[in-house]
């Protein structure tokens, strides 16, 4: 005869975030990107078909549009075709008001690193500026231009 605890300790290992099936949940904004994150939340994943909340019609629409690149994408980082459907719906999107905040002020091409050759060609290229203020914009410039087109080599 099981123990209650053991019988929870079951139960909780089969629906915690961590297990294959809500793996899922962890690595969609990383799939789908920040922008679209906001917009819209996976709410369930079952029999390979996973049903995600969207904020209006109009992404609902978009996320359709882009529904193969999405199961492509979400599978890639789960590194099986877990996924092979997605219904989406309209619902009310659940997320905590400091990182919606902190996803909207920075895009996500802007946590890329830049490496330290990089840097030494930025402030080799504005060394001849006497302005300290045109040269601090001119050096954020380039890491910004150099962040994003790193992020688009990514894609």
């Amino acid at each position: 005869m099981e123990t209650i605890k053991s019988i929870l300790d079951n139960l909780f290992k089969k629906t915690k975030p961590g297990s294959e099936n809500y793996h899922i949940f962890k690595v969609w904004e990383g799939a789908v990107g920040a922008r679209i994150a906001r917009h819209s939340q996976p709410k369930r994943f079952r029999d390979h078909t996973l049903w995600v909340i969207v904020d209006n019609s109009i992404w609902m629409q978009q996320l359709k549009f882009l529904e193969e690149k999405i199961k492509e994408r979400l599978n890639q980082r789960l590194g099986s075709a877990m996924v092979k459907k997605i219904r989406f719906q309209i619902g009310e999107i659940n997320v905590s008001p400091a990182k919606d905040s902190e996803k909207s002020i920075s895009p996500e091409w802007l946590e890329i690193e830049i490496d330290d050759n990089a840097r030494k060609e930025i402030a080799k290229e504005v060394a001849v500026l006497k302005d300290g203020e045109l040269k601090a914009r001119l050096i954020s410039l380039f890491q910004k231009h150099t962040q994003f087109k790193t992020y688009q080599g990514k894609e």
